[in-house]
């Protein structure tokens, strides 16, 4: 087979799943039952993702926006900070930011990405659980 026929070979595949995923997208979901549906994130739905958030978040939670799960080696979870946190706290407050999150006691280590997402290490700790105490870290930093 010449790299020609190949590359013509792939190119019809693509175009065939181009197709497929137009007519009929369900066909490449898991379904119900199946081991990938099954398998789901802890704390978390299938289907749901943030826009279906309809609630503007206020006070702190406009700060620390999300917990999700961390994509970084030895992080287990990230907390997605808003970009406008430093303004909301002020400079000194918001430099605290990451040590109060750090000195909660099931975080053992962070690191930023960016400006808006704190990688911690919490391994076991509920994400809805490690937001809220979270929240509450960096609400004592403004008290």
């Amino acid at each position: 087979m010449t790299s020609d026929s190949t590359g013509g070979h792939r190119q019809q595949l693509l175009e065939h799943l181009v197709e497929r995923l137009e007519h009929d997208p369900g066909a490449f979901m898991p379904r119900r039952g199946s081991a990938q549906y099954t398998h789901r994130l802890p704390d978390r739905e299938p289907g749901t993702n943030l826009a279906t958030r309809v609630e503007m978040p206020r006070g702190v939670a406009a700060i620390l926006m999300e917990c999700g799960i961390s994509r970084l080696e030895g992080d287990t979870h990230v907390l997605w900070v808003s970009l406008s946190a430093e303004a909301m706290l002020g400079s000194q407050a918001f430099s605290r930011l990451d040590s109060a999150i750090a000195g909660l006691p099931e975080v053992s280590g962070y690191a930023w990405e960016g400006m808006d997402r704190l990688h911690v290490r919490a391994p076991g700790a509920d994400w809805d659980e490690l937001l809220a105490r979270a929240r509450d870290a960096v609400a004592a930093l403004v008290h």
